[in-house]
């Protein structure tokens, strides 16, 4: 490496040489940490000696190629070289007696460490003789326990998932063990393109990324993490040789959390991936609460349309028990007096049939005209006063809710129940009716503290307009249409759920939120009063405490949910 140097040129060879001296510094420092435990106690001071070696090594670097020189000349580098060569074969002298010592007393681990030291130092006097290439080899394997893709939790505050990018071996090695005694869960890689391949396969709290990398560097990564929405957050942390000011500040603009110079220091390591990994928790905590305040604004707006709605149900109910009052006594009279009309009209025929007798033809007629329109009219009197006291049966139990006893029942015979009666009563009404049921029930529902007739009503309305949607599109789609109607139940943790879903008509989305209403119906006239829902969403939600959703797509199906608390 003779000559004179400039530029990219310099930064380069510092960068090359800091390289196997943050080996000689890591790898010590290792040693004299677990002396004790490894069983090298008697060399922790030789390995002290070799470590300060290295610190003086690294030193020298700063004080004859530093950051702020823009030219080394050709005898300022033989100088340099001659005393850097001297410092590092003393070094390698020392390194290569340990090696001898340990292969006598230490152990496999303990051998296989300073055997990097001393490839690192040769390395370094290969380098500064001209001899040498600046790439590092690999260190010796070890066997390890492979850890899956960064997944995985030792169950510690102060651990975290680290994901290591960097190409070269030994400073992997470095990192992950480091990591890995303060309780980290370490994946590594050698690129950053290996590096975005683990983060799209593992969940990870912190990225460790090198600078200078093959295929893919640390600023094109991080470049990439920051674009990416899912990684936007992910804590990175940039390590490298390079320590020009402007690669720092480069980092940081870009959205790098900190940055490392090579050689790392253990403590400034453990304090910067601990000041992180706590951003990232803080952060994560943050998120995880506003989560739980957007659920609870949910929650809280749903709570609220159900108030809504309730108070809606409890001022229509008072106002219908008071108009059902007073309209069914007159309503009564109606009824009464038109089947008293009736039978009447009967003894009015028999008094006139000897007048009838002796009338001319077309009298006769025209009088039997007049009567039989009479009796007729009368008889619809008497049939749409029923009706109308039904609605007004309906008015009173829709205010009046239920007040029957609640008894444990078996949910799955009570829905089969209810739909079955369903079926039978729109069968007998209508011969030419008729729909698949399918059901599929939960065995394992403990039995639930209800009133069986006001639940059974509820299941009646709700399966009795499936059914009538299910048949109203078969008439118009003909024999290609199967009408089928479904019911299941099943439980969660704290409820039970009945669901009842037909393949008919569907709701319009325009009308959906309006079923509920009183008297909102979409039948035609005559055939609903509007009532039905209405009454069913009071006795689930007011009664039985529970909740009613509905999802429609018009044409294809319409479900009701029914959730009831065990």
């Amino acid at each position: 490496m003779s000559g004179e140097l400039t530029g990219e040129a310099l930064q380069k060879l510092r960068h090359d040489l800091r390289t196997p001296i943050n080996h000689i510094l890591g790898y010590t420092d290792m040693l004299v940490e677990d002396a004790a435990e490894i069983g090298i106690s008697a060399f922790v001071e030789p390995l002290r000696k070799i470590r300060a070696g290295g610190r003086t090594l690294l030193e020298l670097i700063q004080s004859s190629l530093g950051e702020g020189m823009l030219a080394v000349n050709a005898e300022a580098m033989a100088a340099f070289e001659s005393r850097f060569r001297s410092r590092a074969q003393t070094l390698l002298i020392s390194a290569r007696e340990l090696e001898e010592e340990f292969q006598r007393a230490a152990s496999e681990d303990a051998r296989t460490d300073i055997q990097r030291v001393v490839a690192a130092l040769e390395r370094l006097i290969a380098m500064s003789s001209g001899t040498g290439e600046s790439e590092d080899a690999a260190p010796p394997e070890t066997e390890r326990v492979a850890l899956p893709d960064g997944r995985g939790s030792l169950g510690l505050e102060s651990g975290g998932r680290i994901l290591i990018a960097e190409d070269n071996p030994a400073n992997r090695d470095i990192l992950r063990r480091r990591l890995e005694k303060d309780g980290h869960v370490v994946t590594e890689t050698q690129d950053g393109r290996e590096a975005l391949e683990q983060l799209e396969r593992g969940d990870f709290d912190l990225l460790l990324l090198d600078i200078l990398m093959p295929r893919l560097d640390g600023f094109e990564t991080l470049a990439y993490i920051r674009r990416n929405e899912r990684f936007h957050d992910l804590p990175v942390i940039m390590i490298s040789a390079l320590d020009e000011i402007q690669s720092v500040v480069r980092c940081i603009e870009m959205g790098a959390e900190d940055y490392l110079p090579k050689p790392i220091d253990p403590v400034l390591l453990r304090a910067r991936i601990g000041a992180s990994l706590e951003k990232k928790r803080l952060r994560d905590r943050e998120r995880q609460k506003t989560a739980e305040l957007e659920l609870a604004l949910h929650r809280l707006k749903e709570t609220q349309d159900q108030l809504v709605v309730q108070e809606k149900m409890a001022s229509l109910g008072a106002l219908t028990a008071g108009v059902a009052h007073e309209i069914k006594n007159p309503l009564n009279f109606v009824t009464n007096f038109a089947v008293l009309s009736v039978d009447m009209m009967k003894e009015v025929l028999e008094l006139i049939a000897p007048v009838r007798a002796q009338m001319a033809p077309k009298d006769g007629e025209y009088l039997d005209d007049l009567l039989s329109d009479l009796t007729g009219n009368l008889d619809r009197i008497r049939d749409h006063g029923k009706r109308a006291d039904s609605i007004v049966r309906g008015m009173l139990a829709h205010s009046r809710g239920g007040s029957g006893q609640r008894e444990e029942i078996d949910l799955n015979v009570l829905v089969a129940e209810a739909v079955n009666l369903a079926y039978h009563g729109l069968r007998a009404q209508d011969p030419a009716f008729n729909i698949t049921l399918e059901s599929e029930y939960d065995g394992n529902i403990p039995p639930v503290h209800v009133v069986p007739q006001d639940l059974s009503r509820v299941i009646l309305n709700i399966a009795n307009n499936g059914c009538y949607a299910a048949h109203q599109r078969k008439l118009k789609a003909g024999d290609g249409y199967r009408p089928t109607l479904r019911t299941s139940t099943a439980q969660t943790a704290g409820t039970v759920e009945i669901r009842i879903r037909d393949n008919g008509t569907g709701i319009p989305a325009a009308v959906l939120q309006k079923i509920f209403n009183p008297f909102f119906t979409t039948k035609p006239t005559g055939q609903g009063t509007g009532l039905g829902l209405s009454l069913s969403y009071q006795i689930v939600v007011e009664q039985l405490k529970g909740t009613v959703k509905v999802r429609s797509k018009e044409n294809e199906f319409t479900e009701f949910q029914i959730s009831l608390p065990k």
